[in-house]
């Protein structure tokens, strides 16, 4: 299978990152609403929003991934594809399960309530980061979540860039 370059699977999940931190965003504006000045609110709606955070990814992303285009808007601008072991379009649940590193947001969540900090947020965003990093650990082109899953992000065409050069 056609891997793609490290760069083009970072700057797709960059892109995507993008896009569902707006939502994210605009979704903390809205919960912010209800703070009211208490602490013990700034808590409760923290960790509703870090559980719609979680929500919020693992849905982008098994609905884009097991979709009819195989790809996040991130995944299509590269021309990447997420496809099982034969190259056919990869089920909700494997996608689903692919997505075990965002779920981990869980703990964040439950670090508003327990008041444990923010600086678990750090910790779990430099674990992701490490986890992309497998992509340069053999077999070549695959993280550590794809081959938990079964798939493979393959380079299928050219994407919106045009061609390879």
């Amino acid at each position: 299978m056609p891997y793609p370059k490290a760069w083009e699977r970072f700057a797709a999940a960059f892109i995507d990152w993008l896009l569902y931190t707006v939502f994210n965003l605009a979704l903390t504006g809205v919960l912010s609403q209800f703070i009211f000045g208490s602490v013990e609110m700034q808590r409760i709606m923290g960790f509703f929003a870090m559980l719609a955070t979680t929500f919020l990814i693992v849905a982008y992303k098994v609905m884009f991934e097991s979709g009819r285009l195989q790809a996040t808007p991130g995944k299509l601008v590269f021309g990447l594809r997420v496809v099982d072991a034969n190259g056919a379009r990869a089920g909700w649940l494997p996608v689903l399960l692919r997505t075990w590193p965002w779920w981990v947001y869980l703990i964040t969540a439950i670090t508003q309530i327990l008041l444990v900090g923010y600086w678990v947020h750090a910790i779990l965003w430099l674990g992701l980061i490490g986890l992309f990093f497998t992509i340069l650990l053999p077999p070549g082109g695959r993280c550590l979540h794809d081959i938990t899953a079964g798939l493979h992000v393959i380079k299928a065409g050219p994407g919106m860039l045009g061609a390879e050069r």
